[in-house]
This record gives C-alpha cells, structure tokens and sequence, in this order.
C-alpha cells in the first residue's frame, strides 16, 4: 500500500498543477473583455460566408490554370481492338485483276481481327481570341478579391452593431439598477417615517408600484443580454456556456466624434465601385476575345501509330508484321461563314457592356448619396446626443434637489416619483442616443468604405 501512494504521489502533483494552472488560465481569457477590434477580428475568421468566399477565390485561380491548360500542348492516344465476323464487301474494277472493263468485282477486304493505336500531339501556335483573353486572368483575381473584401465589410458591420447594441443595453441594465438601488433607500426612508406618522401608506405602496415596473424592466433587459451575447458567441464560434464580457473603451462621444469631422469619400478606392470597374475591364476584354474569334487560328500536329490485322486473336506472331503510321503538319482554321453567329455575339456583348456603363455611373451617383444622408445623419444624432447629455444632467439634477426636499418634508412624494421617471427615460434615451451615434458612425465608415479602421 505504501509503494502504491508512494507511485502515485508524482501522479496526484501533476493532477493539482494542472487544475491550479490551467483553469486559470481559461477562466481568466474566457472573463478578459473584448475589444471591439478583437470580436471583428474572430468574427472574421470564422465567418462561413467568408470561408465559402474565399473558396470560390481559389476556385477562380483554378479556373485560370484551366483556361492557361488550353494554350498546352494536347496529347491524345487510342488503341482499338476489334473483331469483324462479316466483313464489309467493296466492288472494284474488274481490270485491276484482268478482266473486261465496265465491270466490277465484289471483293472482301482487311481481315476478321484488327488492332491499332494512335498518337496524336497538337499545339496551337497562334490564336487572336485566347491572345486577347489574357488580360482577363488578372481582372478575375481582382474581382475575386474584391468578392471578399466586401464580404468581410458586411461581416464588420454587423458584427459592431451587435457589440455595441449589447453595450448600450449592458449601459440600460446599470441605470435601472441605480434607480432600483434609489427606490430602495426611498423605500425604507417611507417606510421608517410611515412608522413615525411622518408619511401614508399611499407613498409606500407608489414605491413599490416603481419598483415593480424597474424590477420588470430589469428581468427584459437581463435576457436580451442574453439573446444578443449569444448570437455574438454564434458569429465569433465561441462556445454558448462560457461567459462573455466586452470592453466599452475609453473614449467619450465627444472625443471621439472629433476622429469623424473630416472623413470625406474617396469613390476610387470603395469596394462597390472598385467591382463594377473590373466587371467593366472585364467585359471589354471579352469583347476583343470574340472580336479575336474572327481571326484565322494556327496550330500544329504530330501523329504516330501502329496496326495489324491477322486470322485469330494471336497478335503476338511475330511471323506476321505490324505496320506503323506518322504524320506531321500544319492546321489553318480560316472563319470564312458561320451564319452571323459571331456578329450576333459581338451585338450582344456591346448590349451588356451598355449596362454595365449604366450600372456604374447610378452606383457612382449611389455611394455619393448614401456618404452625404450618412455624413448628415451622423451629424444630426451627435447634436441630438449633446442636447440628451444636457438633459440627463438636467433630470439629475432636479431629482437630487427633490430627494433632500422630501427627506426634509417640503416635497410630496409624487414630485419624487415623477422626477425619478424622468430621470429614468432621459437616461434610457441618451444612452439609446448613443447607440444611434454608433450606428451612424458605422453607416459614414461603410458609405467612405473605412471600415477597416475598426480592425485595430
């Protein structure tokens, strides 16, 4: 027994080393606060839509290879085995074999078993279409890359405005408990000058009513924390059972309006309008390809190749020979008619290519607009969050001046209670105001297409 304990000592050490170390070490990274910055960053990481994004960016490098695989060269071999129990009867002339002329000789040829192979190696030395083509692999990983970068803005965008619509909640939670902690304290204050003959019943019952309603609200608030928290886990793949907690930041509204004053749009460089000028660059490359298509194609060509016939399946006699074949050349397409087939293709890339033109001018006239609403929106609703700041100082302030006059006996109960409520929903509408700040801030970094400055 004592050899065992003595076994399994150095066991049990390392068992409370790693239960003293490593529960520590999670508990204290699962309670760390995130930073905005580090919830996008997990957020897009592990995004399915981006991972399936960058999926079809490697699907297009593929599609390039496979376009490139055509200007290779192309080698195909076949070797047939057959076996012709009827074989097929020409008619020859009869003065191939003596006879009268005019007349004719049904003769069966090759006989019932047949083998061959063939080789045969091409190489296109020369053509317009795939020449002009060229250009378009590098248009497509632009493009490509640009699917990507607009599906890691979307990703941003949502992902901040669930942070900081949990924050401004969190922030709602703080107020109503501060009001509930202050209806306590009331409480007991009527409650003791109920006792004394100092106050009604009426006023310790209003109280509780108040309570109630904050301790409602409270309940409301608690679960939608709750609600949002995990949707955030859900985006950023972190596990639903292990809490969640994020960092405010340090900056005030007012500062950090300051870094937003002078963003200005710069259309060239937006995402949007980036992806409509390949889709362009595009197309007229297309467009020279199938006016390329008109054009004579050049190539080259090798062929080798064997065949033997005999009277059984014994093909390794070496009495009866093989016969071989080979060839090389050159092969000229020259598009001489194709029934207008390459003009209506030409009219119908002029057509899209229309489009597209129309496509680019309203997205250029779109992202102007939608920068100006969000520039003048971000405008409005910080004026709004300086007159909510103004207020709420404002309620506080006659609610503070209320509880020393009803402690003291000057004020009725009810001016208390109204001044409370007051004070509550000016709260409740500041910090709702800054949310909307923060939503406005996002919409101006989305419409200048800045909103990489939130990665860190």
């Amino acid at each position: 027994m004592k050899n065992f304990l003595a076994a399994l000592r150095p066991v049990c050490l390392w068992a409370l080393c790693l239960f003293c170390v490593y529960p520590r070490v999670v508990i204290g990274q699962s309670l760390r606060p995130l930073t905005l910055s580090e919830t996008i960053t997990l957020a897009v990481e592990n995004s399915v839509a981006l991972q399936k994004a960058r999926i079809d960016r490697s699907a297009v490098e593929q599609k390039i290879r496979e376009r490139r695989s055509a200007s290779l060269p192309q080698i195909n071999g076949v070797v047939n085995f057959d076996f012709v129990p009827e074989r097929p009867t020409q008619f020859w002339p009869s003065e191939l074999f003596g006879g009268q002329g005019g007349a004719y000789i049904p003769v069966q040829i090759n006989q019932p078993w047949q083998t061959g192979g063939i080789v045969h190696v091409s190489q296109v030395l020369y053509d317009e279409a795939s020449l002009r083509m060229l250009p378009a692999a590098g248009v497509s990983r632009s493009l490509a890359d640009l699917l990507v970068k607009r599906g890691e803005e979307e990703v941003v965008f949502y992902t901040a405005t669930l942070f900081y619509q949990i924050l401004q909640t969190e922030q709602l939670l703080r107020g109503v408990n501060a009001n509930l902690e202050k209806l306590d304290a009331l409480r007991r204050m009527a409650e003791l000058q109920l006792e004394n003959g100092y106050a009604i019943p009426t006023d310790v019952k209003r109280i509780r009513v108040a309570h109630t309603n904050l301790e409602t609200q409270q309940r409301n608030l608690l679960t939608n924390i709750e609600l949002l928290k995990q949707n955030l886990q859900f985006l950023c793949d972190l596990p639903l059972s292990e809490p969640m907690e994020l960092a405010w930041g340090n900056e005030t509204p007012a500062a950090d309006s300051l870094r937003w004053q002078n963003i200005v749009l710069d259309l060239e460089t937006s995402t949007e309008f980036r992806m409509l000028q390949n889709q362009v660059e595009l197309h007229r490359i297309q467009s020279r390809s199938q006016y390329g298509a008109g054009f004579p194609r050049l190539s080259a060509y090798a062929t080798a190749g064997f065949q033997a016939q005999r009277q059984d399946v014994n093909y390794f006699d070496f009495e009866n020979e093989w016969y071989g074949l080979a060839a090389i050349g050159f092969k000229l397409d020259v598009p001489i008619f194709d029934g207008f087939l390459h003009r209506r293709k030409s009219n119908l890339l002029k057509l899209e290519g229309q489009k597209l033109e129309l496509d680019r001018n309203q997205a250029s006239r779109a992202k102007e607009l939608a920068f100006n609403q969000a520039y003048s929106q971000y405008r409005s609703v910080l004026a709004m969050l300086h007159n909510q700041e103004e207020n709420v100082a404002l309620a506080r302030d006659i609610t503070d001046k209320l509880f020393l006059q009803y402690k003291e006996g000057i004020a009725p109960l009810t001016d208390l209670l109204n001044a409370q409520t007051a004070l509550s929903e000016a709260e409740t509408h500041y910090w709702t105001q800054v949310f909307d700040y923060k939503l406005a801030v996002l919409k101006l970094l989305k419409a200048a297409g800045k909103l990489d400055v939130l990665r860190g």
